[in-house]
């Protein structure tokens, strides 16, 4: 088990950071000091109890052009009783920033997650794999993905990861220059959703969305 990537954790509480959750979410500048006292009294939370785990997948195919490794990212349960106390005390817009912060760092978890396993490997990430996600992938594969990777996230009966800011999957590598991750988002065909996020090549725009498992 390793600490949650320190160099995301270190640039939470910068004014480009908090600016891009601004504008991502639509927040107005007079909200700025709300989004900043809600990330620290985030920060020290997840300092203490954020991790990420990650072990080969128990059934690897197609060995010789692809290889599957389990992961799991957890931002702790602190999150969870911060989040519950703002409920309690009437604070909805804190909790939903709290919601859109995690979201946030767990997003850009993904990239430092793909950069640590091709270090770990030696293969680089080709896409991903979440339990629920088609026939291959059955939501039911959850308690046992975790049982493989750590004690410190569980599921409910509805398959709900508890500490609630976490996320679980399979991650596909490969050696193929010419296959790589695009990122979270990518081949999604959700206009709709909020969470959605774009990424330019050339001069063209490519769109997708953010899918949340936490």
């Amino acid at each position: 088990m390793a600490v949650f990537f320190p160099e995301i954790l270190d640039d939470f509480l910068s004014p480009s950071f908090l600016a891009g959750i601004r504008r991502k979410f639509h927040y107005g500048e007079e909200q700025d000091g709300e989004l900043w006292e809600v990330a620290g009294e985030m920060l020290p939370r997840i300092r203490e109890e954020a991790f990420w785990e990650s072990r080969a997948h128990a059934f690897q195919t197609k060995a010789d052009a692809v290889r599957y490794e389990d992961v799991a990212m957890s931002l702790g349960s602190g999150l969870d009783r911060l989040q519950e106390w703002y409920h309690k005390e009437g604070l909805l817009s804190k909790s939903y920033m709290l919601e859109v912060l995690a979201g946030e760092l767990l997003m850009r978890g993904y990239g430092a997650c793909n950069d640590a396993l091709s270090r770990k490997t030696g293969w680089h990430v080709a896409g991903y794999h979440f339990p629920g996600n088609g026939e291959d992938f059955p939501l039911e594969m959850l308690p046992r993905l975790l049982d493989r990777l750590t004690l410190k996230i569980r599921c409910n009966a509805a398959f709900c990861m508890i500490p609630q800011k976490s996320v679980a999957f399979i991650a596909e590598l490969t050696k193929d220059e010419n296959i790589r991750c695009q990122g979270i988002c990518a081949g999604c065909s959700n206009g709709n959703c909020p969470g959605r996020v774009t990424r330019k090549i050339g001069n063209e725009v490519e769109n997708g969305t953010f899918v949340s498992f936490f």
